[in-house]
């Protein structure tokens, strides 16, 4: 197996009429597409867009003008989020001034100041960038002053009587700055539905936005402006963050949808590896890991900072740091990656199990901070699915590298943990309670990792997303845990629920209903996934109350329709770590066609399936393509209900299995594209 590492970036993998949809621009120097308003005196607006002169005139302050504006000024769309630093082009008419740029993600924040994006202290404002300008001349925005992620610019003039002839605006896309070619995706989606069309390469978007160079993270200490010149990477050039706006540093819990909607679209592991390095450099000597990577977790201005125990507050996110790695490691099999973490791994391992309460039988969180949920102190219901899951998986990798004692001592505490989870069951609800100390609350994180880390059965699943589904309002899944808002992270979580539950066409319905609102929304990019909005179709967060715009407009953690999609409803997935061994099983829901692919260390794999109705029955055509030198099996989905007995059985002299509503076909040796109809 070759070493893992990125696509490079240079032509795409799969290349067809997908690329549509695709948000990736062609060149990394990117234009505006409209003009979204103008304020005062502006001539000759849309010339703009031609590279011919606009002109905007200071307001007059004599002569009894008025206006309820204070600046002229012209906004630029550039039709969807794009990153990086400004050039304005001057022509012969303007005079010397000084002018200024104020950015926003979301129509909803337009104006002569930027959203906010430094900081949550209430003092500290974004405003907008002065730089000073004359005839015939070019600016360039300084790297350091470059804003991370817009759709629109609002250019001004703070001069009076100021004449600024506008000839030319470009930004320069900063984000993944390792490729060469911004549009060769090592992967594709393409279905019946036009909409999960969108979302998917919507989701590729944004973790493609979100990757950055390693200098180029926001400084928290600042008290006004900003400044993107920190360092969110100890290891390697390039790394996965948050967001390009902020926070542009590395959370471990962002990477539990993160770490598999990254390798579904983008694929590029160099930047996941950097962003778990970073992670890993920083754990504590007693084996914490951190809530947050760098700058933040050497922030001393917030209130957060200046607890004892900063950044070392949140017992989810050290366990979601050791779960990812494990994730890590079985997308790209890079064991000499694994081995070089697993000292690191152990010490934290041996951390959690000290949390562990043998009178209670559970594990108990002794950090408040999560997600951004109520405080999970406590014995809490995620974090003891979240262990429980940790013990699970870490299990087989100690086998692995030779620790058997610690894989059976992980092993028996797991046990015990999950039968001791029955102590937060509320069987009049029929949902689990969030804490033993919290019994009237009944939260969506915790009830849908019950599902999907297989803590319940078949039955109690279906029980559970029936119930989390009363919850469902016109903008999406409320959530309780967090004061109301849509929380699109966790509402991946209960996508994950619902295709644990056998229920495809709800978790479909949620997308379309939550995710589809999102992205059509008009104070929206249109282009990436936003990071929460109040179940009232307001898009505000709770933690966000005294700075509104403070919310990110492009978040990767809200990419869990890519999960859903890749690998559940087109059902191309690995069984073991850099897939060797791969499965392909089609959970179709009410799709009538998808077709998708991805790129490992072994090389390209994809597949495709399609439903026809001919002569009144079903017709399920499919086919598969992965490495050479792979091995695999296809899982076909059984329509006619006479025919969902389990068993042996040949058809064309192709023998198969039939288990639980799927026609099983092993041993299918890669190399060659294979072709099923049943």
């Amino acid at each position: 197996m070759e070493s893992p590492t990125s696509c490079e970036g240079v032509e795409p993998a799969f290349p067809g009429p997908w690329d549509q949809y695709n948000f990736s621009p062609a060149s990394r120097t990117q234009y505006p597409v409209r003009i979204h308003r103008t304020t005062g005196i502006v001539e000759n607006e849309a010339n703009l867009l031609d590279f011919k002169s606009t002109i905007v005139r200071s307001l007059p302050k004599t002569n009894g003008v008025k206006d309820s504006h204070p600046y002229s000024s012209i906004t630029l769309d550039f039709g969807k989020e794009v990153c990086g630093p400004v050039t304005l082009r001057s022509g012969p008419s303007s005079t010397h001034q000084t002018a200024a740029l104020a950015y926003a993600e979301s129509s909803q924040w337009v104006g002569f100041d930027s959203d906010n994006a430094t900081s949550l202290r209430t003092h500290v404002l974004d405003g907008h960038f002065e730089f000073e300008i004359g005839p015939d001349d070019t600016y360039t925005v300084p790297i350091e002053k470059q804003r991370g992620g817009y759709r629109y610019l609002t250019i001004f003039s703070k001069t009076s009587d100021a004449i600024l002839e506008i000839k030319e605006v470009s930004a320069y896309f900063t984000s993944m700055p390792h490729w060469r070619n911004l549009r060769a995706y090592p992967s594709y989606f393409f279905s019946s539905d036009e909409l999960l069309n969108r979302l998917w390469y919507a989701s590729a978007y944004t973790n493609q936005l979100s990757t950055l160079a390693k200098d180029q993270s926001r400084r928290c200490e600042i008290d006004s402006g900003w400044l993107n010149n920190a360092i969110c990477c100890t290891s390697g050039d390039t790394v996965i963050t948050d967001a390009p706006r902020r926070d542009r540093t590395v959370w471990a819990g962002d990477f539990a949808i993160v770490i598999w909607s990254q390798f579904a679209t983008i694929g590029d592991s160099i930047s996941m590896r950097n962003a778990l390095d970073t992670l890993f450099n920083i754990q504590s000597e007693e084996g914490q890991f951190p809530w947050a990577g760098p700058p933040i977790c050497h922030d001393s201005r917030s209130d957060l900072a200046k607890s004892a125990d900063w950044p070392y507050m949140s017992d989810s996110y050290h366990l979601w740091t050791m779960l990812v790695a494990r994730h890590f490691y079985h997308l790209t099999g890079d064991l000499d990656w694994l081995k070089g973490k697993w000292e690191k791994i152990v010490l934290g391992m041996q951390l959690a199990i000290s949390r562990f309460r043998s009178d209670e039988g559970l594990y108990y969180c002794a950090g408040a901070l999560d997600w951004g949920r109520t405080s999970v102190e406590g014995f809490n219901l995620s974090c003891n699915i979240l262990f429980h899951e940790t013990l699970l998986k870490m299990e087989p990798l100690a086998v692995l590298l030779g620790s058997s004692d610690l894989a059976t001592k992980w092993s028996e505490v797991a046990t015990t943990l999950k039968l001791n989870l029955e102590k937060l069951w509320d069987p009049v609800a029929g949902l689990y309670i969030d804490n033993l100390n919290a019994p009237d609350l009944h939260p969506q994180d915790g009830n849908s990792l019950a599902c999907w880390f297989d803590i319940v059965d078949q039955e109690r699943a279906n029980i559970i997303t029936t119930n989390l589904k009363t919850r469902w309002g016109p903008f999406g899944p409320v959530n309780p845990e967090c004061s109301g808002p849509v929380s699109p992270f966790i509402s991946g979580f209960e996508l994950q629920a619902l295709a644990r539950a056998g229920k495809m066409n709800d978790a479909l319905k949620m997308i379309r209903r939550t995710w589809g609102w999102m992205i059509n929304n008009p104070a929206s990019t249109g282009s990436t996934m936003l990071e929460a909005w109040g179940g009232d179709g307001e898009i505000k967060y709770p933690f966000y109350e005294d700075k509104p715009s403070y919310i990110s407009h492009c978040h990767p953690w809200s990419t869990g329709p890519v999960l859903l999609l890749t690998f559940e409803l087109l059902g191309l997935n690995f069984t073991d770590a850099g897939g060797k061994h791969w499965e392909f099983k089609p959970s179709p829901g009410d799709f009538e066609s998808c077709e998708g692919g991805f790129t490992g260390p072994h090389g390209k794999y994809s597949a495709g399936w399609k439903k026809a109705r001919e002569h009144g029955r079903i017709t399920f055509s499919c086919w598969l393509q992965a490495p050479e030198g792979t091995v695999g099996r296809v899982g076909v989905p059984v329509f006619a209900s006479g025919c969902r007995q389990n068993g042996m059985a040949e058809r064309n002299d192709v023998k198969y299995r039939t288990d639980n509503g799927y026609r099983w076909l092993d041993g299918i040796v890669g190399g060659e594209r294979h072709h099923f109809v049943f």
